[in-house]
């Protein structure tokens, strides 16, 4: 998998599928996040402290994110 940043926001390629996905700064901000081995509840967490929106839209919209980069190989769930 390739990743680079671009303009603030994230492109990344998953070489083996042939398939990008390009990221918005707050999609780039929790891909940065997902570095480290993180739940779904710290990381919604972390991100409430730094965006103006309750824990409940953030962790529904992260969810989302999450399950489209699981759909392209992307992440793994563990």
């Amino acid at each position: 998998m390739l990743a680079t940043e671009v303009g603030g926001e994230m492109v990344i390629m998953n070489v083996e599928k042939g398939v990008y996905f390009g990221l918005d700064p707050i999609g780039t901000d929790i891909w940065k996040r997902l570095e480290e081995s993180i739940t779904v509840a710290a990381l919604a967490g972390a991100l409430v402290q730094v965006y103006d929106a309750d824990i409940a839209c953030i962790e529904r919209d992260v969810l989302a994110l999450l399950t489209r980069m699981v759909e392209q190989g992307l992440v793994e769930v563990g």
